[in-house]
């Protein structure tokens, strides 16, 4: 029979929620289990369909089938458990041919138990995503790979370790009551949103939009909103998604790029999804409850919605919800969003003002939006260099092909401002260089950080327009998370810069950063350099030493980095909190070449069957373990002649 494959997919795309919860219902919350008995109740009808012919209740078959499979499974598994015996015996004693399916409220909740189950804060974000979209939307592992880009493996490994998670911590399968319940619906609309969001602008790849990724995200959150209807903030995730969503066609152009709100045809946006969107903002409303979070979202995406064009918007409106939000739901990302809005209500200038000490926040550090959203305050100020630059920066930090090509044109269509006849920053910053008076080693120092700034904003930027808050912003995003000698060594370095050249107190949004007064002493920079460049000295022993000294990082977080943790060609690791030169990069590459997992650094020998490591400790192509403290701290004292690790680091 053609087509019965189809419908055996399309029914499980519907109605696999329903019998994987009331499997595990029944089966005191094993959702593992319960996932695998619906799987092969999917596989009966794959193969029996197609010449039986599709049953007059799809569903029901379904189900019946896999409560066959649970009665054969708990036959033959012995569980330690109390009472399984008796759902044995339970399910032994109806009539397998006679559908007994619960009531649709019941099969409601038991989708809702699944839910809470799935997003558990026991599990990972990355986990609870894929286990939700895996048994509650019912998505195969191929196809959650490709919405989030990552390998099949991944997800399925993913999944895996969500189900050993959830029965190693003896997850119930229980939607809690109280101030719990409300916490873990929360953990189940955070997921959803951000499954949304992934569709809705797709972090990665060469596309911008992803539909099936919103569309399964919009059916969930309906599904969660019916069955928690005095939850404000169900309706209001609900809402927020409708109102976002409907403006999918209008979103990319016929080329497909990406077209900004302010540029989109408003005619396009759908209609009816706006009708829902106000609908459940109304549902919200009559809750009673106090706006949260994503009531208030959506409220700001009401007023879009409302507005004909973009100036016919109520910015002042959507600026006094933000004010709204950033009590309720404080984060950068809010007062980015905040600053674009009080921008359109009260002038670019305030706008700008608000995203300056937002350049400091280590969160934003490498937040494309942020960049290009200065780079379009800037333009309309008429800063057009800077902004420039602004455009350029998002770009080079999104992974997202479509979203670079936006930031890029936009940085394009900008005009060029007039030749500039006085020094650049790379000339000025050679010429404080090579001055007698500096010694070899602060040069060193200083060359360090001038030439992150030098590669961050451009050896032809104007002096006169290299200001505090570019600065600030290569300090968030290159050493958002270093250690506080090391950040004031680099601030120390900007104030020696900015004195020189007279350009004024390029450190003004610098703050300095208290560092204990120790009884250690660091070594010099000569110091250093006489012990890395011992011919003797190993390989190993050298990249140590080097990194330690140059990030200013600890000795156990240098020891505890992975290979796959490492970004040679950036120079960084460990979500940019350790940073370093071009020649470790070189050095790097020779001590992990041909490794592409496990530490970085390996201890001389494989560990003993005495003196058993932990699998992330081990490297899977030599089997050696990873380099300890103790024996790091005592290869370095012998080399220095009693030194100690923190002498080199100077933390």
């Amino acid at each position: 029979m053609t087509g019965a494959a189809d419908i055996a997919g399309e029914i499980w795309r519907r109605e696999s929620a329903r019998i994987v919860a009331g499997l595990a219902r029944l089966l005191a919350g094993d959702v593992g289990l319960a996932e695998e008995l619906a799987q092969d109740a999917l596989v009966a009808a794959l193969e029996q369909w197609p010449e039986s012919g599709v049953p007059d209740n799809p569903g029901a078959w379904l189900t019946t089938v896999a409560r066959r499979r649970a009665i054969d499974a708990l036959r033959k598994i012995e569980r330690r458990e109390r009472g399984h015996a008796e759902i044995a015996h339970a399910l032994r004693t109806g009539d397998p041919e006679e559908i007994d399916l619960p009531d649709s409220d019941t099969l409601d909740d038991d989708v809702l138990r699944l839910m809470v189950v799935s997003c558990h804060p026991v599990l990972a974000p990355e986990s609870r995503v894929a286990l939700t979209l895996r048994v509650v939307a019912g998505l195969r592992t191929d196809e959650i790979a490709r919405a989030f880009l990552v390998a099949e493996s991944t997800v399925a490994q993913r999944i895996v370790r969500a189900k050993r998670a959830l029965a190693a911590n003896r997850v119930p399968f229980e939607v809690p009551a109280g101030p719990e319940r409300t916490a873990r619906l929360a953990s189940v609309m955070d997921v959803l949103y951000l499954v949304f969001n992934e569709g809705y602008a797709a972090t990665g790849g060469d596309d911008w939009l992803r539909p099936a990724l919103c569309d399964e995200a919009v059916r969930l959150a309906r599904m969660l909103a019916g069955m928690a209807p005095d939850s404000a903030e169900a309706h209001g995730l609900l809402a927020l998604m409708e109102l976002q969503h409907s403006r999918r066609d209008a979103r990319v152009g016929p080329d497909g790029a990406p077209v900004l709100l302010q540029d989109q045809d408003r005619s396009r946006w759908n209609a009816d999804r706006i009708r829902a969107g106000f609908t459940a903002l109304v549902r919200a409303r009559q809750t009673g409850a106090p706006a949260g979070p994503y009531v208030l979202q959506a409220a700001i995406a009401a007023c879009h919605a409302r507005a004909r064009s973009d100036a016919d918007t109520d910015w002042g409106q959507i600026a006094a919800l933000y004010e709204l939000l950033i009590r309720a739901a404080p984060s950068p990302v809010v007062a980015l969003n905040r600053a674009v809005a009080v921008a359109r209500a009260r002038g670019s200038e305030e706008g700008l003002r608000l995203t300056e000490p937002l350049l400091s926040e280590p969160a934003l550090a490498r937040y494309p939006l942020l960049f290009g959203t200065r780079g379009d305050l800037l333009a309309r100020l008429g800063r057009v260099t800077e902004a420039r630059r602004e455009f350029e920066r998002a770009a080079g930090l999104t992974a997202s092909t479509p979203e670079r090509d936006v930031w890029l044109r936009r940085a394009a269509e900008l005009p060029r401002a007039a030749s500039y006849e006085g020094p650049s920053l790379g000339a000025a910053a050679e010429r404080f260089l090579d001055r007698p008076d500096l010694r070899p080693g602060t040069a060193r120092s200083y060359g360090q950080t001038l030439g992150r700034l030098r590669r961050a904003l451009g050896d032809d930027l104007p002096l006169t327009e290299l200001s505090p808050e570019a600065v600030a912003g290569v300090f968030a995003e290159t050493w958002p998370r270093a250690a506080p000698a090391t950040w004031n060594r680099h601030r120390a370095a900007v104030r020696a810069f900015a004195a020189w050249a007279g350009t004024g107190p390029l450190d003004r949004f610098l703050d300095r950063r208290w560092a204990p007064r120790g009884r250690v002493r660091p070594l010099s920079p000569d110091q250093v350099t006489e012990l890395v460049e011992r011919e003797a000295t190993a390989l190993r022993e050298r990249v140590f030493w080097r990194l330690l000294h140059e990030s200013g990082a600890s000795a156990a977080e240098v020891l505890a980095l992975d290979v796959d943790d490492l970004d040679l060609e950036a120079r960084r690791a460990g979500q940019d909190a350790i940073t370093w030169s071009g020649g470790t990069s070189e050095l790097l590459a020779e001590l992990i070449a041909g490794r592409v997992r496990g530490p970085v650094f390996l201890a001389d020998r494989r560990p003993g069957p005495g003196r058993p490591r932990r699998p992330h400790d081990l490297c899977p192509h030599t089997g050696r373990g990873r380099l300890s403290y103790p024996r790091a701290a005592l290869l370095f004292k012998r080399a220095s002649g009693g030194a100690t690790l923190r002498a080199l680091s100077g933390a």
